[in-house]
């Protein structure tokens, strides 16, 4: 009997432990949080018809704005702008370069020009709409609506 007791005693404490309790039936097993997949956000890489400035339609100048490779182009007619920039998902920064170029004949850029070029300087942030076809750059000095071409 004191063989049995030796033998058994261990096993029924082993059962008896809480680490080999079954779970209760309204236990259920955590399973990790899945990531949830965030969608890409677009390149401003390519060529743009600028459709508003400072949330006005944009007279039909014909502005337009190529951006690649790091630099950033804005023309109007006889009027031509060089930034550089650098796009980090949506958050951008735009640099103007110290000259502009012209073939207007000693005209200067109008008052929408040079509101877009301003707002360009100040550009820190890009949201895009209609899956990349369209982005709104803007920043402290305005807004330059943008639609790809």
């Amino acid at each position: 009997m004191i063989r049995t007791l030796l033998i058994a005693g261990p096993l029924l404490l082993a059962a008896c432990s809480p680490g080999h309790a079954p779970p209760a039936a309204n236990e259920t097993a955590s399973a990790p949080a899945a990531e949830v997949a965030r969608p890409a956000v677009p390149s401003l890489e390519g060529s743009w018809q600028v459709t508003m400035i400072g949330g006005s339609e944009a007279r039909p100048l014909g502005m337009t704005a190529t951006l690649g490779g790091g630099r950033a182009i804005l023309s109007t007619g006889c009027f031509r702008r060089a930034w550089t920039y650098s796009q980090k998902g949506n958050v951008v920064d735009f640099t103007s370069s110290p000259t502009g170029s012209s073939n207007c004949g000693g005209q200067a850029p109008g008052p929408q020009e040079e509101m877009a070029y301003a707002a360009l300087d100040g550009v820190n942030m890009a949201i895009f709409s209609g899956g990349g076809k369209r982005a709104d750059l803007s920043g402290d000095s305005g807004t330059v609506t943008l639609e790809r071409r």
